[in-house]
């Protein structure tokens, strides 16, 4: 199991232990009310729709039949035990919420809540069960929907963490080919303008004309070089934009601790009444909600300890009312269980747990052990919302970080691709333009016939050129091993050199002729560039499950490693799995030779750590 898929599983268990410590609460609530077993079985009637509900995603009609279902079964009980029992709709807010759409489901929890209102006046409900009874089906509701709603976020992030890469990859693709057209596109058609004009005009524009268009090649052969090597050296791509805590997280937050301040407020009418205490409770309310709020550090969590705890108990020695204090403990325990690193936060919440039971027995009266088994629960389940909420949406956050590091992860790395792919693909090219160009002009004069076929050689050559522009934004060069020996040979050929080419192997996998046809660019590109030559051979021969090429000049040579805008020979030999070698030979001379499995399993990893070999891996993308 990988860690994405373990947050995932977390953020579902997180939900589900919410979930069953409310069925917990209502349990010991009725058993403390003393209802029969029947009663509190038909009353948890409506939690399998409930959990249906949270457990998957269904299609409208399905998750519409489970509310209908789930608010049928909450109702039920009416019917056969009457007002005799628990009635808290909140598993009806819980459902609205998860199964309808937010336009409709927050007025819809509304009247849940009205209804709960007018229903326990029509009862004739004590003033404090008719105020707590909305207040406990709101937090329940928002409990499990929160919860619901924080870890699916997990579970999608999770599912989805490759998808905003792929966009970014698709945008940066289109922005660098619209880039690419725009210079070196714009290069090549002039050329073809250029070559076009020479072909019927008289000798002096015809010359004229060559010599600008082999110029136009020869610069813009340098800006394929500076702009592969800006590609490769620059990350590129869009600033990740500051990612932050999901907002409904936060209101979740405050309105359940604005809930158990209410809770508190209005309790103190209920148990003292005597509203000069508020003078004492309201200011100190006043306080302790904004810390709460407010992701407290440690000295903030210490001084609303001491504003909550004490003042509750033993302070509720003094008077009963300042109990009502209590109701803020589990949303304290919660802070300090997100603020505070383990154990010391374990023992400070099973500190404020144990208090809690003794506020239950001390002072009178003393709670029956169901009642206090429920109100553990009921500080339980808000230091879980509390920590819950906290560290999902922490999650959320790092997960949505991560989402975008691996998008500019792969917007750098596609830069270094197209880069690659620009300095091996089209330097060749355009070193084949510029040097026939440089040839045309030359017997131009001498040769008009030769002439006229070397600027005819060009046509083909540079309609290629734009093809192959066109896919390496795209991610489809492909190299034909036969067309590009015979067109090294033309180029060298072109320069002045004695060319001798073989090629013995029979057919090649796709992927083994584009990296063999990529290597003999880089290297036909270093003998025209670097070495000085005047002979050159080519052979490419099969044995053994493998497949040689050998490039040998009698020039000085070039080093085999990155040059200034492309990745080098070693790189591309290396990108499908190869082996390379380059070096001076004992009798004089330069020899390259490169070896690819005939039957490669796949292509593997990029020397830079990026990709497969260029044209290779483009097909597949």
């Amino acid at each position: 199991m990988g860690a994405g898929e373990f947050r995932a599983r977390v953020a579902r268990a997180m939900l589900w232990t919410a979930l069953g410590m409310v069925f917990c609460i209502r349990l010991f609530n009725a058993v403390q009310k003393g209802l029969g077993v029947e009663v509190w079985v038909v009353a948890m009637a409506p939690y399998p729709p409930l959990v249906a509900l949270l457990v998957r995603r269904w299609r409208a009609g399905v998750r519409y039949g489970l509310l209908a279902v789930l608010v049928v079964l909450a109702l039920m009980p009416f019917a056969l035990v009457g007002m005799d029992w628990e009635w808290l709709p909140w598993t009806i807010g819980a459902g609205v919420l998860v199964a309808l759409p937010a336009r409709v489901s927050w007025p819809l929890l509304g009247l849940v809540l009205a209804g709960t209102a007018v229903g326990g006046l029509l009862a004739g409900d004590p003033v404090g069960i008719w105020v707590w009874r909305p207040l406990a089906v709101a937090t329940d509701a928002l409990i499990v929907f929160s919860l619901h709603t924080i870890s699916r976020m997990v579970v999608d992030l999770h599912a989805a963490r490759d998808e905003l890469a792929t966009l970014e990859t698709v945008r940066e693709r289109l922005r660098m080919d619209a880039e690419l057209r725009g210079t070196v596109g714009t290069g090549l058609r002039t050329i073809a303008g250029r070559l076009a004009a020479a072909a019927g005009a008289p000798p002096e524009d015809a010359r004229a004309e060559v010599r600008e268009a082999t110029e136009t090649a020869r610069r813009t052969l340098a800006e394929v070089r500076s702009m592969a090597s800006g590609y490769r050296a620059a990350g590129g791509g869009r600033a990740a934009p500051p990612v932050r805590s999901p907002r409904f997280v936060r209101v979740i937050l405050v309105v359940v601790v604005l809930i158990q301040a209410v809770r508190a407020v209005v309790n103190v009418f209920l148990l003292a009444g005597d509203p000069r205490w508020l003078f004492l409770l309201v200011p100190l309310l006043a306080v302790a909600v904004p810390l709460l709020l407010s992701r407290p550090g440690r000295g903030r969590l210490i001084v609303l300890g001491l504003l909550v705890v004490p003042v509750a108990w033993p302070g509720s020695y003094v008077a009963n009312v300042l109990g009502v204090v209590e109701g803020l403990w589990g949303l304290l325990v919660g802070a300090v269980l997100v603020r505070v690193r383990p154990p010391r936060s374990w023992a400070i919440a099973a500190a404020v747990l144990a208090l809690v039971a003794v506020l239950s027995v001390t002072p009178p009266p003393v709670s029956p052990p169901a009642g206090v088994v429920a109100e553990l629960l009921s500080t339980m389940i808000l230091a879980w919302l509390f920590y819950s909420l906290s560290r999902l949406a922490d999650l959320v956050v790092l997960l949505e970080r991560a989402r975008h590091e691996l998008a500019a992860a792969a917007v750098a790395a596609e830069r270094v691709r197209i880069g690659r792919d620009l300095h091996d693909v089209l330097g060749f090219s355009l070193s084949a333009v510029a040097l026939r160009g440089e040839l045309a002009l030359r017997l131009l004069d001498r040769d008009p016939v030769r002439a006229a076929t070397e600027l005819a050689a060009l046509v083909p050559v540079l309609e290629k050129a734009e093809a192959e522009l066109g896919s390496i934004a795209g991610g489809r060069v492909r190299l034909e091993l036969g067309r590009e020996v015979g067109a090294a040979v033309e180029v060298l050929e072109a320069a002045g050199l004695a060319v001798r080419a073989e090629v013995a192997a029979g057919p090649l996998p796709e992927e083994t002729g584009t990296a063999l046809a990529a290597v003999l660019r880089e290297g036909v590109t270093n003998v025209l560039r670097h070495s000085r030559a005047r002979t050159c051979s080519i052979t490419v021969t099969g044995a053994d499950g493998a497949v040689r090429l050998r490039i040998v000049d009698d020039g000085v040579g070039a080093p085999p490693g990155p040059g200034a805008g492309g990745v080098g020979l070693e790189s591309l030999a290396a990108r499908a799995a190869g082996r390379l070698s380059a070096g001076p030979r004992p009798e004089g001379g330069f020899e390259v030779v490169a070896e690819f499995p005939s039957e490669p399993a796949g292509l593997g990893g990029d020397a830079d750590g990026v990709d497969p070999v260029a044209g290779a891996e483009l097909a597949g993308r």
